[in-house]
């Protein structure tokens, strides 16, 4: 486990901070990055807010998004717990979800969500034993 960088105390009002922030979500990761950064995790987190840690998880995720995907969740163009999940692949497969989502090619945002789950998965190293 991480040595923490900050005390409980301030993490719990930093955590409770982003909680407040739930309406501009690339501002709420943000927040939240300040506590991972401090060597919290989202189940910590998440235990000073009420909230559930996927949740953490995926707005902590948002931090990777690529900037094209910052701005369609800006302008309200791409649902966050989609770009939660795009924002786990690689730029070029970021790119090619977001052009995706913005054409049009999906039944809606649970249909690309299972796409994009699909493609981190083809991401991840494969392990043999």
């Amino acid at each position: 486990m991480p040595p923490k960088l900050i005390s409980t105390t301030l993490a719990a009002a930093i955590a409770q901070e982003a909680a407040e922030q739930a309406d501009a979500p690339l501002r709420q990761a943000a927040t939240l990055g300040v506590l991972a950064g401090a060597g919290y995790g989202a189940r910590e987190i998440a235990t000073f807010t009420g909230a559930q840690w996927d949740e953490i998880d995926r707005r902590l995720a948002l931090l990777g998004l690529v900037d094209a995907g910052k701005g369609a969740l800006d302008e309200g163009l791409l649902p966050v717990d989609l770009a939660g999940c795009i924002a786990r692949l690689s730029e070029p497969n970021q790119q090619l979800m977001l052009n995706r989502w913005l054409r049009g090619d999906f039944r809606g945002a649970r249909h690309a969500e299972r796409y994009a789950l699909a493609i981190w998965g083809d991401e991840q190293p494969q392990v043999s034993f």
